[in-house]
């Protein structure tokens, strides 16, 4: 399922974190190897991204980062990482 969602926060030492979904979808885990394959390493709170879900044990996960809009992302938040390209 493809929906839209705000990144609630991620931890780069963890290296995960939580979309919140709209139309009362809930939460979906995102794990960074599925960012970087979006081609960020990091998003700051509050930015907007169109993502694919899937359920695994019951819970809902990021499969897919589709669109992100870094404008969206909370005021005085760093900003976001863009994973360096493979040379």
């Amino acid at each position: 399922m493809t929906v839209t969602g705000t990144v609630a926060w991620l931890d780069l030492t963890k290296q995960f974190g939580f979309v919140a979904l709209s139309n009362g979808y809930g939460d979906a885990f995102l794990h960074m190897s599925v960012l970087k394959e979006a081609g960020y390493v990091w998003l700051p709170r509050g930015t907007k991204v169109r993502v694919r879900i899937e359920q695994e044990r019951g819970k809902q996960r990021v499969a897919e980062v589709l669109e992100i809009d870094t404008s969206t992302a909370r005021p005085g938040e760093n900003e976001p990482i863009q994973r360096k390209p493979k040379t």
